[in-house]
Parts: structure tokens; C-alpha cells; sequence
């Protein structure tokens, strides 16, 4: 019976957290791959940018359900993790530097930063 306790709550605990509700941001959208020179994307990330405050604090498994699987993560010293989701095509463009949504992530599994790079 204690071997199907953790499993339990493990599921129950993670299932009770909802998605953020962010304005404006269309989660169908964000999903679609980059096309040539398409900037939806990159509007879509000003939207979190600009509601940071409802992504600080969820943990990887809350951004990943909400974003899907980055396009890079990266383990830090630490034991911070980055997440980093592609905003713009490569070269396929005229876009001098590419841009990517960063978020960071602390030693207990929060979002503590996000951000658009290049």
C-alpha cells in the first residue's frame, strides 16, 4: 500500500495546478512551428513577457504544459535550469540577430526569470 501512496500523491499534487491565464496569449499559436519570417511567435512572448508575474514561481512542468518542450534547456552551476524557446527563423530571414523567450528556473523546480534574448 505505501508503494502506491507516493506515485498517488505525486500525480494528485501535480494535477491539482492549473495553466496560468495570460491575455492575449493563444496557446494554439505559440505550438505552430516558425515559418519564413513569421512574427507571431515573437509577439506571443512579449504577451509573457509582460504577464512575467503569472509565469514566477510555476515549476518546469507547468511551462512545458503551457509552452511544450523548449527548444534548448540548459543546466546551470547551481543547479539552475534555463529553458530556451526559439522566437524567430535562423537565417531564413532578414533578421539580423535571432531572439529566444529564456526562462530561468531555481534549485526548487520556479520560474525565477523571463525574458526575450538574442
Amino acid at each position: 500500500m505505501k508503494k502506491l501512496a507516493i506515485p498517488f500523491l505525486t500525480i494528485l499534487l501535480t494535477g491539482c495546478y492549473s495553466l496560468p491565464n495570460i491575455p492575449g496569449f493563444n496557446q494554439d499559436i505559440w505550438q505552430v512551428p516558425i515559418t519564413y519570417c513569421d512574427q507571431d511567435k515573437l509577439d506571443l512572448a512579449n504577451i509573457l513577457v509582460e504577464h512575467k508575474d503569472q509565469l514566477l514561481g510555476e515549476g518546469q512542468t507547468q511551462i512545458k504544459k503551457l509552452l511544450g518542450q523548449p527548444d534548448e534547456h540548459e543546466l546551470y552551476k547551481r543547479t539552475e535550469k534555463f529553458f530556451y524557446y526559439n522566437l524567430t527563423p535562423g537565417d531564413t530571414c532578414d533578421i539580423e540577430t535571432p531572439r529566444r523567450l529564456s526562462i530561468r528556473f531555481d534549485a526548487l523546480d520556479r520560474a525565477k526569470e523571463v525574458m526575450i534574448i538574442e
